[in-house]
């Protein structure tokens, strides 16, 4: 990306006062965030006394939580209350819970009432769930109302509504009915009844919706917004297309951090310590270290036929290796298709499985059929009396290992999500591991079985 604005930014701040805050804010709140960060103390100060919170909580909204909080660090306290309080409340209300009790404390007594009471209610809601990201602050007219006069109520509530394109409608009782949107209510006509012209058939979701789900409702109905509820149907808050945003990446993010076996893939190299960043791998290592004792004991099982025929170490690597990466692209697809819900029938997991086992033992063939030729060159170059046995094994072992470990990339996150456990631990060096154990045992067998047996 060009971040020509920046420099232009820095610039800037040999102008007067008036003139400097007049050009920064021209430029969009995206870009003075980025500023922000580059600028120097100095300059960042200078801009805290020319701008209001208001005008700089557009900026901080860009930022991410850390960075935010470094701001902070440079201003007053009562400055970052009123830049908090500009912020849409799921904004504030995800920097409040990341502060330690004590300071959310007192930022918390330096709010007026309403910012105040709507941040506690939204705090009490679980992490990662729909009431934590919903916004409170949607456009919603009574049924009983004209177009008209909810026409004026979306005019009065629109300057601090998350949206203004989804109209919620309910009752005296706060129960959501239906919706309308902005279209519709414009090209309705006056005296019309919203009872007669709204949607009845809403989608909504419970507060306690974790927000995986809620992502994936988004996706399937190309929703801008969606209202949130509690248990009596009662409209508490709207969750809209830009947290949504934010929650993808933050749940891409985290099963990127299981498939690669690391608790928490997230790292602050201001706080990150060294006894952090153990406690978070060590875990999983110790798993795949039990898993590689196995691999160790089946070389061991079959010491003999290495003795014998040292020369089929030289190919382990080879098969190990396809072996691995073979089951770790079934996984990929597997737990993809996992999290789109395609797997729902025994129908479809049969189906699924069959392909993954029949891509794999196809490309085990034509990779087979082509190492059988590299390999029987390779060792009848260097004069191996066993070249033809050798090459047999090395590429009915690659047929079989990719057929196997296809199969055993798509299985173990379908068993693991039977058991209600995201499929994404089902790490891509898990998988390797377990299929490195089934390619040695396929491996030594053939190489028993076919050169040793026949001695």
């Amino acid at each position: 990306m060009n971040n020509l604005y920046i420099e232009e930014i820095k610039s800037l701040f040999l102008l007067d006062d008036n003139e400097l805050k007049e050009k920064i804010l021209s430029y969009h709140p995206y870009e003075l965030s980025e500023a922000l960060l580059e600028l120097s103390k100095k300059e960042r100060r200078k801009l805290y006394s020319i701008l209001s919170p208001k005008e700089i909580s557009y900026s901080i909204s860009f930022l991410e939580i850390e960075d935010a909080f470094l701001l902070f660090n440079e201003m007053v306290p009562k400055y970052i209350v009123n830049i908090i309080q500009e912020l849409d409340i799921d904004d504030a209300v995800d920097l409040m819970q990341e502060l330690d009790e004590s300071e959310r404390a007192g930022y918390l007594k330096l709010m007026d009432e309403e910012h105040r009471r709507n941040i506690k209610e939204l705090l009490k809601y679980k992490d990662d769930t729909a009431g934590s990201i919903m916004n409170t602050d949607y456009i919603n007219i009574d049924v009983t109302d004209t177009v008209a006069s909810g026409m004026k109520k979306l005019l009065e509530q629109a300057v601090t509504s998350a949206t203004i394109y989804t109209i919620y409608i309910t009752n005296k009782n706060d129960k959501l009915l239906g919706t309308l949107s902005l279209r519709e209510m414009i090209l309705a006509r006056k005296n019309e009844l919203i009872k007669d012209i709204m949607n009845k058939r809403v989608v909504s979701v419970n507060t306690s919706k974790d927000q995986e789900e809620v992502a994936e409702i988004f996706k399937d109905y190309d929703f801008t917004s969606l209202p949130v509820v509690d248990k009596l149907n009662r409209l508490l808050g709207v969750i809209t297309v830009d947290d949504v945003i934010d929650v993808i990446e933050e749940e891409t993010l985290e099963d990127y951090s299981k498939f690669a076996a690391i608790s928490d893939a997230e790292i602050d190299s201001d706080t990150e310590t060294v006894l952090m960043g153990v406690k978070k791998r060590l875990p999983w290592l110790l798993v795949l270290s039990v898993l590689g004792f196995f691999t160790s004991t089946i070389i061991a099982q079959f010491e003999g036929t290495l003795d014998q025929i040292p020369t089929i170490a030289l190919f382990m690597p080879m098969i190990l290796g396809m072996a691995g990466n073979t089951g770790t692209q079934s996984l990929a697809v597997t737990v993809r298709g996992l999290n789109d819900g395609e797997f729902k029938t025994k129908a479809s997991i049969t189906k699924h499985l069959l392909r993954e086992i029949g891509t794999g033992f196809m490309n085990g063939i034509l990779i087979g059929v082509i190492l059988f030729g590299v390999t029987y060159l390779f060792l009848s170059f260097n004069h191996n009396p066993e070249a033809f046995k050798i090459t047999q094994v090395v590429s009915l072992s690659i047929m079989l290992s990719l057929a196997v470990s296809t199969l055993s990339g798509a299985l173990i996150p379908i068993i693991i999500n039977s058991f209600k456990i995201d499929p994404a631990v089902a790490s891509g060096p898990f998988v390797t591991m377990i299929n490195d154990i089934l390619a040695l045992s396929v491996y030594f067998t053939l190489a028993t079985v076919l050169i040793i047996n026949t001695l």
